[in-house]
């Protein structure tokens, strides 16, 4: 059976769900999208997906920097320097061997 609690928490998600909806439309009406397009005639599309992904991945906003432009991640640049350089930080940023014993 449902309790209250319950029945609060399934009215909290719709909730939180409209007002995704309405954000995402106010974004889409004010880039200029009027009510032909499709974000505004279905809202509820925007539950879930970003008003202004137009979700092909050969566009400059939408698409994935590796394959665009050829680039690494800073996660990748990280993993392929230099690691004879010593990198090791203490938590007051100061290198091991300038550290007085």
């Amino acid at each position: 059976m449902s309790t209250e609690a319950d029945k609060f928490n399934h009215s909290k998600r719709l909730q939180q769900n409209e007002n995704a909806v309405k954000k995402q439309v106010k974004i889409a009406k004010a880039h200029g999208l009027t009510n032909k397009d499709k974000a505004i005639k279905e809202p509820h599309r925007l539950e879930k997906h970003h008003a202004m992904d137009c979700g092909q991945p050969g566009c400059m906003l939408c698409g994935n920097p590796r394959k665009l432009w050829h680039e690494l991640t800073a996660q990748e640049k990280r993993m392929f320097q230099e690691t004879e350089i010593r990198r090791m930080r203490h938590s007051n940023g100061t290198a091991p061997e300038d550290v007085n014993e």
